[in-house]
């Protein structure tokens, strides 16, 4: 029997509670039944991962039509929380990010991510403007009767080169702290620059710190040491999508230079692979 949406929902913010959990980050159907089969307590959507399926550039070339279309397919399929990456909202307005996490509850979604930078521009979104962007989907969140949906709020001073590295720590952990405070159940800042500083944010924020995983290659730090230093969520974002294309690269390099089919020696068989599809169709 599927397990209801409001019981997805209520274990999805249950992870945050305490200790630290990888949310396996999906573009497609099969990368999320992957990631189901090999015990991920949830999946994500990563909106990079899904535009880059469909021949789009990243930050908000999708639409919110078309990644509510995704959404709406791949969270009925599995019985764990489905989180969506709504990138900015769709919009710079209040009422825009709360028509969108409406809409992503509809869909299916116990969580999403809400950016603050414009996708635009590439720059912060004012300051009191992003407080009220979180404020209202937070509150569309709880005006659908989903009180414990998971509002992710990324802030993005890394990212956006909004300053100096102590001027980027420090609005991180101011608007990290107003989105709480307005209702966000976690908070992501992307590509803190080592581990010490990724440590004092997590003591900096009062929230759940979600910290992207994979960047940096052998000098990220790894799980253990990531809840060592008090985060709580990892994200993968687009990283595994990116490497297996990038795999598959490599393996037509292989073809084409070597006229080797080494890569054909497959861990999986299509029988195999066809059976995890058949698997999870859609009832």
């Amino acid at each position: 029997m599927a397990r209801s949406q409001k019981d997805k929902a209520e274990e999805f913010a249950a992870l945050h509670r305490e200790g630290i959990f990888v949310l396996a980050n999906a573009w497609d159907i099969p990368s999320a039944a992957i990631a189901v089969e090999e015990g991920f307590k949830a999946i994500a959507t990563t909106s990079a991962g899904m535009a880059f399926t469909l021949g789009l550039p990243d930050h908000e070339y999708t639409g919110r039509d078309r990644m509510m279309a995704i959404v709406r397919e791949m969270a009925p399929r599995f019985d764990v929380p489905l989180s969506a990456d709504l990138e900015a909202g769709y919009g710079l307005k209040p009422e825009d990010v709360a028509l969108t996490v409406k809409q992503a509850i509809e869909a299916g979604a116990v969580g999403c991510n809400i950016e603050d930078a414009d996708p635009s521009t590439g720059k912060l979104i004012d300051f009191d403007l992003s407080v009220k962007r979180i404020k209202a989907g937070a509150d569309a969140a709880k005006a659908a009767g989903f009180a414990n949906f998971v509002l992710n709020a990324r802030t993005d001073p890394y990212l956006a080169r909004f300053g100096t590295p102590e001027q980027n720590f420090d609005e991180s952990a101011r608007r990290g702290n107003a989105y709480a405070a307005a209702g966000a159940a976690s908070v992501f800042v992307p590509l803190p620059p080592e581990a010490t500083v990724i440590g004092k944010l997590a003591a900096a924020v009062k929230a759940p710190l979600n910290i992207l995983g994979g960047f940096g290659g052998k000098a990220a730090p790894n799980l253990s040491e990531l809840k060592k230093l008090g985060v709580r969520r990892v994200s993968i974002g687009g990283s595994l999508m990116i490497a297996a294309y990038a795999h598959a690269r490599d393996s037509l390099r292989a073809i084409r230079d070597d006229g080797s089919f080494a890569y054909a020696e497959p861990k999986t068989k299509n029988p195999d692979f066809n059976a995890l599809m058949k698997k999870y169709v859609k009832a």
